[in-house]
């Protein structure tokens, strides 16, 4: 496109006015006709100036008319006007810097939209007079009078009077953090962060639950195991004191039963190793085994619990799941721990250990003729150191962490467990494993 510069026109205007100018003087008209012929050529030279810039002007204005209504993409045209053309270009400039700059903000709002999703505490923001800016989804869910549609004060949303009075006490205050509160029957910490420049305050309702909950299993592991290594303790003390004033007395009894508790304390000490070492570690020995030859050696090791207590072992495997992938040492704990549990409640019968296919899965079960255990209890059994009833663990053998090593166990090779049993009816563990962990 052929460019023609405004100075140059007016140049060219300026030596058309000189030309008339010399042409008047020689020609000397009459006054009237020389008023005319310069009115007619001052206008013919302004229509002409006017017919190159106007347009061009005209396009500008359009263009820019367009863009100032949201059309952010559109640029400016090529203009046959040097200086028009080159106004447009830095425009265009201008335009293209703003659209990276609107491009950025965008990619920012998204990730800040999905770091606000991701938060399952409580998010909100109001102005320095109450009303809310915007609220995250916790938020619209708890409080299900918010419309974000909607101007409408916090204290019109949040009508719990507690929580009034922690967000009211935090704005009053120098720190920008409220000592736990209960709201809605859990535990909250409530803190706020302010921007005096933009006059607005960003509440958080933390969710404290989880960590009160992991400070009680903290307090109920210790105040357990004190229980629990209290009750040998307290035995040992006092048959060795009852020894110590009898000394002319046989003391065969005595050392028995101290020798019972000292392997009760060895092995509760044990299990305990076990399960931090599950816990901090977590690391698999993965093996390809066989599972007739693997049940055989758990048959050995429970053999002379099973002839004292005079109960039986059935073992049945599916053929069709003859090997499988795992940690042959962890896993045959599972079995034992399981086996033993049984063992401690059953008195007659014996016990059942069977395996099958199911999908995905290589399920196991062992089942056995005990006393079994009541549904209320069923989901706290693999914890540590539950006991359902004190009383049916009469010889007072087991560390009570037997359960909580089974399941951490299975956990650890992808797996799930779970019970099913009523009382006077034995109790049914499944264990399932993932068949890509093992070989058919």
């Amino acid at each position: 496109m052929r460019k023609t510069s405004l100075d140059s026109l007016l140049i060219q205007t300026g030596i058309l006015l000189f030309a008339a100018a010399v042409f008047m003087a020689l020609a000397d008209p009459p006054g009237w006709l020389e008023l005319i012929i310069w009115t007619a050529l001052v206008v013919i030279l302004l229509w002409r100036l006017r017919a190159r810039i106007a347009p061009e002007l005209g396009k500008l204005y359009r263009r820019a008319a367009e863009i100032a209504e949201g059309r952010h993409t559109l640029r400016l045209g090529d203009s046959t006007l040097k200086e028009v053309d080159d106004l447009s270009a830095e425009f265009n400039k201008v335009l293209d810097a703003l659209d990276g700059a609107i491009r950025h903000l965008a990619v920012h709002r998204e990730e800040l939209r999905l770091v606000l999703g991701s938060i399952e505490d409580i998010l909100w923001a109001q102005d320095y007079e109450g009303r809310l800016q915007w609220a995250n989804q916790p938020f619209q869910k708890l409080f299900q009078g918010y419309n974000p549609n909607k101007v409408q004060l916090s204290r019109e949303v949040i009508r719990d009077p507690e929580l009034q009075a922690a967000i009211a006490k935090v704005e009053e205050q120098d720190s920008n953090l409220v000592p736990e509160i209960r709201f809605e029957g859990h535990s909250f910490i409530l803190s706020m962060s302010s921007n005096e420049q933009m006059r607005r305050k960003v509440f958080i309702l933390q969710n404290m639950d989880a960590i009160q909950q992991v400070f009680q299993m903290k307090r109920d592991f210790i105040v357990n195991l004190a229980h629990e290594l209290r009750t040998p303790l307290t035995a040992i003390k006092g048959f060795t004191e009852a020894m110590r004033d009898n000394p002319d007395v046989d003391h065969t009894r005595y050392r028995n039963i101290i020798l019972n508790h000292t392997q009760r304390l060895i092995h509760l000490v044990k299990d305990m190793e076990q399960l931090i070492s599950l816990e901090s570690s977590g690391k698999l020995d993965l093996v390809d085994i066989d599972l007739k030859k693997f049940f055989t050696g758990v048959r050995l090791l429970l053999e002379p619990d099973l002839q004292e207590k005079g109960l039986h072992l059935e073992i049945e495997l599916d053929p069709s799941v003859p090997r499988i992938v795992c940690d042959p040492f962890r896993l045959e704990q599972v079995f034992i721990n399981l086996a033993q549990n049984s063992l401690r409640y059953t008195d007659t019968g014996g016990i059942r250990i069977s395996s099958r296919p199911e999908g995905d899965w290589i399920v196991f079960e062992v089942a056995d003729s005990g006393c079994g255990i009541a549904k209320e209890h069923q989901n706290r059994i693999f914890e540590r150191f539950f006991v359902a009833d004190p009383a049916r663990n009469k010889n007072g053998s087991g560390s009570g962490l037997g359960l909580a090593i089974v399941k951490h166990i299975v956990l650890l090779h992808q797996g799930e467990i779970s019970v099913q049993s009523a009382l006077g009816e034995g109790c049914t563990f499944t264990i399932k494993i993932p068949r890509l962990h093992g070989k058919d």
